[in-house]
């Protein structure tokens, strides 16, 4: 039956103040650079715990810079030195003439062996390399394809040795840095309160998970190493420059007058492209979405005929993804379109003075190839370091995304006095307790209280509760008002985790998972011998269709037990609780989907594990209600009396027509 869990979150989605509008309220306020640097500063600690791989990532990156940095001087060196027989001078000649002396063989020679070591080591020659990397052409024109690269990146500016070790690492740091990330923000959402999945959409989720965590990467690669590898390549380049021609400054202030093109670029179109950013993930989590619920309702989709309809939704949503992703691709190609005359211009007049200076006589041949190389080498850091700022605003898009989930969805806690009970609950109370979601309070001034060696019922018309309040046994819900106390210690100050450890939770709408049928029941105990397994089962009343079935208890199930009766899951779902051994057991209408000869073994075996811990049943059937030695009556949102089933049936007339009502609802 649908009860007030249900009811809460329906109307909690319609109003303008309800969890799923707050949740991530931040996300819709503009991202301005004070807030992303606060994201890079939040992301830190998911990368510096990677020290090693960091720290040998680095030292391939500038081992590698240093043959980089040296490789455009050999055919400086052969046009000068070899072919024209220039004599050696500046840093060639300090360098070249102890090893190899003056003669021209010997100088071809040595500079043929140092580009075979740089061709193996870097696989690189003249200035010209082929980098290595994972990423592919196209990985589709929807955030989740094109996240791809990022999740799965792996590559280094060189080739050969160095290049295959660093992408290497590259790979290997990658996936250490999207992991941490994507388990911290799993989770997260398996530890959220309960209720926020009345408004959470399960594709959303997913996304989140997948996709916006593999951010991380690009922050790092594009938002720190890349400008600090850059400040290096620039320092080195202009300090050899500066010792080899001191007397030629221009294309040195050329390289440096890029970076405030490109700074200013970055900052005029910084927050359209992190705006944009997050239009295109949230689309990209919208069709996950839309997705997701209509598989999970497929057959209400086909036994209404519905598939086109359907098709036609999902397909709205992918192209409404992939439009986000064109105005992108549109806004990038404005930026280039904006700032290449700017680097056109320096580029070609730094030709025309280099072209000059060799007609005058001023420069050979081989210092225009060493210049290019070099005020290449000037220009790229600048342009990179020009750069990081719109390069990093998707992957900064991202990572708001992330941590709104790091941030928001926080379960309590216990207090670090009280970790746990320290002994076997006896006695659970409730006192003043309101329960709701968000503005909406379902039950208020709930008192009442149980110990071990009773079974209780909680019983009321549909919508009235009581699921609400069983679920805040376990703290899957918080009171807003009063105390829940096991053996006099308030909740609010033991971990989630040890009182759900104390207690046996059966849901009334039960799902199994995708594993055979004695893992289903193993799943929170999974340390229990076979033989426990079987006792659960048969205590549960699931032994019997279980060892019919030809694979028995290895029987594989299909997603969320589709191959077995609404009552066979149940049964199986009680096992599974039964065999934790739980202090508490809570059972939502377990009784619901049984035959009353099912029900009745069923109500003996409570009955009997009741003798030493608290049975808790939400129960609508006069039989069950009978069997329980005390009965919590809600109606009115609070408990409005209590005692046996007899009793209150003779002297409570709400009780009574509720009975009355539930007896037609109820199958014979």
């Amino acid at each position: 039956m649908p009860d007030a869990a249900a009811s809460a979150a329906d109307s909690a989605q319609s109003r303008p103040d309800s969890r799923a509008n707050l949740l991530y309220a931040d996300e819709q306020a503009p991202l301005n650079w004070r807030e992303a640097w606060r994201l890079l500063v939040k992301s830190w600690p998911f990368i510096s715990r990677h020290r090693r791989l960091l720290a040998i990532k680095c030292a391939l990156v500038f081992v590698s810079l240093t043959f980089f940095l040296m490789t455009p001087w050999p055919l400086k060196i052969v046009i000068d030195n070899v072919i024209d027989a220039h004599p050696l001078t500046g840093i060639p000649a300090a360098i070249l003439i102890p090893i190899a002396g003056a003669s021209r063989t010997s100088i071809l020679v040595a500079v043929t062996l140092f580009l075979a070591l740089a061709v193996i080591l870097i696989g690189m020659t003249a200035g010209n390399a082929e980098g290595l990397g994972t990423n592919v052409a196209s990985g589709g024109l929807d955030q989740a394809g094109l996240t791809a690269n990022d999740a799965n990146d792996g590559g280094s500016l060189w080739n050969g040795l160095f290049g295959y070790l660093e992408t290497r690492v590259t790979i290997d740091l990658t996936q250490r840095m999207n992991q941490s990330v994507r388990t911290a923000v799993y989770e997260r959402f398996l530890r959220s309160p309960l209720a926020l999945y009345a408004d959470q959409k399960i594709g959303d989720a997913v996304f989140r998970v997948m996709y916006d965590s593999a951010s991380i990467a690009p922050v790092f690669y594009r938002g720190v190493l890349a400008p600090i590898m850059s400040l290096a390549m620039f320092a080195m380049a202009l300090l050899v420059l500066s010792a080899q021609f001191s007397n030629q400054p221009v294309i040195i202030v050329a390289a440096i007058l890029f970076l405030p093109v490109i700074a200013i670029g970055s900052s005029l179109f910084g927050r359209v492209l992190r705006t944009q950013s997050q239009s295109m993930r949230e689309s990209g989590s919208n069709v996950m979405a839309a997705f997701e619920e209509r598989v999970a309702q497929v057959l209400v989709i086909k036994a209404f005929g519905q598939e086109s309809r359907e098709t036609a939704a999902v397909d709205a949503a992918s192209w409404q993804s992939y439009r986000a992703t064109l105005r992108m691709l549109a806004i990038v190609f404005v930026l280039t379109i904006v700032l290449a005359p700017f680097g056109s211009v320096l580029i070609g007049y730094c030709l025309y003075y280099l072209m000059m200076q060799v007609v005058a006589g001023r420069m050979t041949l081989g210092d225009i190839v060493l210049l290019a190389s070099y005020g290449s080498m000037l220009a790229n850091p600048m342009a990179i370091i020009g750069n990081t700022w719109a390069s990093v605003q998707t992957s900064v898009a991202g990572l708001r995304r992330v941590h709104s989930v790091l941030d928001n969805l926080a379960e309590p806690v216990g207090d670090a006095r009280h970790d746990g009970l320290g002994r076997r609950v006896g006695n659970l109370e409730f006192s003043g307790v309101a329960l709701g979601y968000g503005a909406a309070t379902v039950l208020s001034g709930v008192t009442m209280s149980m110990r071990a060696g009773q079974m209780v019922a909680l019983a009321g018309p549909s919508g009235c509760g009581k699921t609400t309040l069983i679920c805040s046994i376990p703290r899957f819900l918080e009171p807003s008002a009063g105390t829940i106390a096991f053996d006099g210690v308030d909740s609010r100050a033991v971990a989630p985790d040890a009182i759900r450890a104390r207690v046996g939770f059966v849901f009334q709408n039960e799902s199994l998972f995708s594993i055979s049928i004695e893992d289903n029941i193993r799943y929170g105990s999974a340390s229990a011998s076979k033989a426990d397994v079987r006792e659960a089962a048969a205590m549960a009343g699931a032994a019997e269709f279980i060892d019919r079935l030809p694979d028995g208890y290895s029987t594989m199930l299909g997603r969320r037990g589709a191959r077995l009766s609404v009552g066979q899951k149940q049964r199986i779902a009680i096992a599974r609780a039964l065999l934790r051994r739980p202090e508490i057991i809570v059972l939502d209408e377990p009784a619901a989907p049984l035959d009353p000869g099912s029900e009745s073994g069923l109500i003996r075996t409570l009955a009997t594990l009741a003798r030493d811990r608290i049975v808790i049943i939400v129960a609508h059937r006069p039989d069950t209600l009978a069997a329980c030695d005390r009965v919590f009556f809600i109606h009115g949102g609070t408990i409005a009396a209590s005692g046996t089933h007899a009793h209150l049936l003779a002297t409570n007339p709400d009780y009574q027509a509720y009975l009355s009502q539930t007896a037609a609802e109820i199958p014979a």
